[in-house]
């Protein structure tokens, strides 16, 4: 009896040194996420703002161009979209360059009401440059991007932005064509932005200044 119990106790030992020379299955690759990366797991991010003060601006400042100015402190004009057509504004912009969502904000709502600083009842979604959007129409929105991670912020400071906001009558879309200073070209798209009425739309800024452009500047 003694010694069926040294024996089973022995092949108890034995056990978890077998199990250690199996090969374990490979880790499957996690699928690279399209949206943008935390500003922690960004190794590009400058340790020190980006300095505008030279800058000088072609057409009306929204925000300043030392960069400071809060989230959702100030707006552009709101401006309608009809049903079935587009609008188009273009600008500069200029950030500290301290983090991704230090751009611009894109408020899409259903009426011409100036936005406060927290958003409205009549607000549908809020989307901005960095892969990034919130509110109720933004729920099964699609969004693309080429945006370069690693030099995104670098890339938009001082870019020249084409944003473009079209009414697809349940649906609104909003597109920007940034070209960076050394003329690379980047692009963001979101789409099925859901509406339930008029659209309307306005600019602000978080920690950015916009270099707002008459229709016909170059």
């Amino acid at each position: 009896m003694r010694r069926c119990l040294c024996c089973l106790l022995a092949l108890f030992l034995l056990l978890p040194l077998c199990a250690c020379g199996k090969e374990r299955p490979a880790p499957t690759a996690s699928p690279t996420p399209a949206a943008a990366p935390a500003a922690s797991a960004s190794t590009a991010l400058p340790r020190k703002a980006f300095d505008n003060s030279g800058v000088k601006l072609q057409g009306t400042a929204l925000g300043s161009l030392t960069c400071d100015t809060p989230y959702r402190t100030v707006f552009s004009d709101v401006w309608e979209v009809p049903e079935g057509e587009s609008a188009v504004r273009r600008f500069y912009l200029y950030t500290d360059g301290l983090a991704l969502w230090n751009n611009f904000l894109v408020i899409l709502k259903s009426t011409a009401e100036e936005p406060e600083g927290e958003a409205g009842n009549d607000e549908y979604a809020t989307v901005r440059a960095d892969h990034y959007g919130t509110g109720a129409g933004f729920k099964n929105a699609v969004s693309e991007s080429d945006w370069n991670w690693d030099s995104f912020c670098s890339d938009v400071n001082g870019a020249l932005m084409e944003l473009t906001v079209s009414n697809k009558g349940k649906t609104a879309e909003v597109s920007i064509t940034a070209t960076a200073a050394d003329e690379t070209v980047y692009h963001q798209t979101y789409k099925d932005i859901a509406t339930d009425g008029p659209l309307f739309f306005c600019l602000s800024v978080e920690n950015a200044c916009l270099d707002l452009l008459e229709a016909e500047t170059e």
